[in-house]
C-alpha cells in the first residue's frame, strides 16, 4: 500500500493499463511502486545559463513551434531566432489558419500597418497594432497573455506565440541549439514577468545521457557508470513534479545537466545498459542520494539529516582507497568569528572538540568559549564553517589537532557521506565488482529492477 490507499485501487489501474497498453506496462506499474518502466519525460529548468533571461537565442534554420502539446508548425525564416516576452495590446482579425504560411499570406491585406502572424490556442491569426488608419470593424482588441513571446529574426519580429500554455520549440532532429549547448527533445519558454527561463522537455534516458557524465567522469569504468545511472534514474523519478513549474534544475542543486555537449560514449553505454532500472526497498523507490568521496566510511541518514532510512546505513568502506584529502587551519580568532557569525553565543573560543563514531567519522563538534559552549551535529558540522573564507568543510571524516593559537582539521572525502560514494563505486568496479554489487553495498537491502 501507498499513502493509505487499498491495493485494490492500484490493481484497478493495472487492469485498465493492461487493456489499453498491454500486460507489461500494467505489471511494471503495479510492481515498481507505480512507476512506468518505459519512456518518461523530464522537465528540466535550464537555470545555469538562462534563468530569468531577457531573451533566448535559438540557432536553427528550421524550428517547430507549438503551444503545450498542440500541433507543431514548422517555420524556416532564418539561421537563428531570438525569443523574448511580449506584453502589448493588439487588434485581432478574428480569422484563424492552420499554418504560419497561410497566416503570413494575409499580411498583404494590411500593408502599411504593423501586423504580425500569431500562434494561438485556436490556430494562426493576425495581430495588428493600434493604428487610426485601420478600420476596426470586425476586429477585437486583445492584450497578449501571460505566456506570450515574440520571435524575431535579424532584429525583425516575425511572429508571436500567445496561448494558454508556454510556447514549445523543437526541430526535425529533436535537438534544439541554444547559445550555450544543444538539448534533446523540446524547449518550453516559461515566462516570468519580463524574463524567460527555458524548460527542456526530454526523455528520461536521454536526460541521463548528460546527467551521468556530469555527475561522474564519463571516462570511468562502465560498471561504476551503470551504478551512477541507476542511482540518478531513481533520484530523478523521485523528483518529478517537485520543483515548481519544472521537475529539476540543471545545476548541482538537483543534478548537473548540460545537454548534448556533455554526453560521453562510456556513460551513454552505461545508461543504455541499465535502461529503466531503479532502486527499491520493500517495493518502494528509495531516496538514492549519492556523493563524491567518503574517505573510508559512510554515514546513516539519521546522522546526516533527520529520518532513519533502512537502506541508508553507515558502514566502513574499505574499497575507497583513492579518496580526496584536505586540510583546514583555524586560529582561535577565526573560530571566535565563526561562532559569532553563526550566533552560537560562546564568546571567545578557546577549544574545538570533536566526537566520533565507531568508524572515525565526526558526529559532534563543540565550540568552547569563555561564555559557554555550543555543540553542533549532523550536517551543521560542515555548514558551521560556511561563513569562513573557504566555506563549509569538505567532509565529516576528519581529525582535530591542536596547534599554537588554534587547530588543524585534517580530513579525507568530499560530500555528505550518505548513500553511494562515487569514488568508492569507481574502486569497486576496478576491483571487478559489477554495478549491482556496487549498489547493494552502498544501499542496504535494496533491489535493482
Amino acid at each position: 500500500m501507498k499513502n493509505g490507499r487499498h491495493i485494490a485501487e492500484f490493481y484497478g489501474v493495472g487492469v485498465m493499463l493492461a487493456i489499453v497498453g498491454g500486460y507489461l506496462d500494467a505489471y511494471t506499474y503495479i510492481s515498481r511502486d507505480h512507476v512506468f518502466a518505459n519512456a518518461q519525460t523530464v522537465k528540466v529548468g535550464l537555470e545555469r545559463y538562462f534563468k530569468n533571461s531577457p531573451s533566448i537565442s535559438i540557432s536553427d534554420s528550421l524550428i517547430k513551434v507549438s503551444i503545450g502539446n498542440g500541433a507543431k508548425n514548422a517555420i524556416g525564416l532564418g539561421k537563428s531566432y531570438v525569443m523574448k516576452p511580449i506584453s502589448k495590446s493588439y487588434y485581432s482579425i478574428g480569422k484563424y489558419y492552420k499554418t504560419y504560411n497561410l497566416a503570413e499570406k494575409q499580411l498583404v491585406h494590411y500593408i502599411g500597418n504593423s501586423c504580425i502572424p500569431v500562434l494561438t490556442d485556436n490556430g494562426w491569426t493576425i495581430y495588428i497594432t493600434t493604428d487610426s488608419k485601420i478600420s476596426k470593424n470586425g476586429m477585437t482588441k486583445v492584450a497578449t497573455g501571460a505566456n506570450a513571446v515574440v520571435l524575431s529574426v535579424n532584429g525583425y519580429n516575425k511572429f508571436i506565440v500567445d496561448g494558454s500554455a508556454s510556447a514549445r520549440v523543437s526541430t526535425n532532429n529533436d535537438v534544439v541549439n541554444l547559445t550555450k549547448s544543444k538539448y534533446r527533445g523540446e524547449i518550453a519558454m516559461y515566462v516570468n514577468n519580463s524574463t524567460i527561463t527555458p524548460i527542456n522537455f526530454v526523455d528520461m534516458e536521454q536526460y541521463l545521457y548528460s546527467v551521468v557524465p556530469s555527475e561522474m567522469p564519463g571516462s570511468w569504468s562502465v560498471e561504476a557508470l551503470k551504478a551512477q545511472s541507476v542511482a540518478a534514474r531513481t533520484y530523478t523519478t523521485n523528483s518529478l513534479g517537485k520543483h515548481g513549474v519544472y521537475d529539476l534544475c540543471d545545476t548541482v542543486h538537483c543534478q548537473s545537466y548540460n545537454g548534448i555537449n556533455n554526453e560521453y560514449p562510456n556513460s551513454t553505454t552505461a545508461v543504455q545498459g541499465t535502461a529503466g532500472k531503479r532502486l527499491y526497498s520493500n517495493n518502494k523507490l528509495i531516496d538514492a542520494v549519492y556523493f563524491s568521496s567518503d574517505g573510508g566510511a559512510t554515514l546513516s541518514s539519521e546522522d546526516v539529516w533527520n529520518n532513519a532510512l533502512p537502506y541508508l546505513v553507515g558502514k566502513k568502506d574499505n574499497y575507497e582507497k583513492d579518496c580526496k584529502k584536505w586540510e583546514r587551519i583555524f586560529t582561535y580568532t577565526d573560530l571566535t568569528n565563526i561562532a559569532s557569525k553563526k550566533g552560537y553565543g560562546v564568546g571567545t573560543v578557546s577549544d574545538l572538540v570533536a566526537g566520533y563514531n565507531e568508524n572515525g567519522v565526526v558526529t559532534s563538534l563543540t565550540f568552547k568559549g569563555n561564555a559557554g559552549s555550543k555543540t553542533v551535529t549532523k550536517e551543521e558540522i560542515r555548514s558551521a564553517f560556511n561563513v569562513s573564507a573557504d566555506g563549509s568543510l569538505s567532509s565529516r571524516n576528519f581529525t582535530v589537532t591542536k596547534v599554537a593559537n588554534g587547530v588543524t582539521l585534517t580530513g579525507k572525502g568530499y560530500g555528505h557521506s550518505c548513500g553511494m560514494s562515487q569514488y568508492g563505486a569507481k574502486a569497486m568496479a576496478e576491483a571487478g565488482k559489477n554495478y549491482i554489487d556496487i549498489l547493494k553495498f552502498y544501499y542496504t537491502g535494496v533491489e535493482v529492477k
